[in-house]
């Protein structure tokens, strides 16, 4: 599969345009769910900088 790359590219493109024309504060009535969310993303790049396996895969 060739260009997995554009694809990816392109769907998180536009993820991010439909996450960012979304009012989440009052979506999820709460003021610090911005914050809650950068805190999951971090922790997760945190935890896959020490692993070396794919997802799922067993050691």
């Amino acid at each position: 599969m060739q260009g997995y790359r554009t694809y990816i590219a392109a769907g998180l493109v536009a993820l991010f345009g439909a996450l960012a024309s979304t009012d989440w504060v009052s979506f999820l009535n709460d003021p610090k769910a911005g914050a809650t969310a950068v805190g999951a993303a971090v922790l997760m790049a945190i935890m896959r900088s020490i692993t070396s396996t794919a997802p799922g895969a067993k050691e």
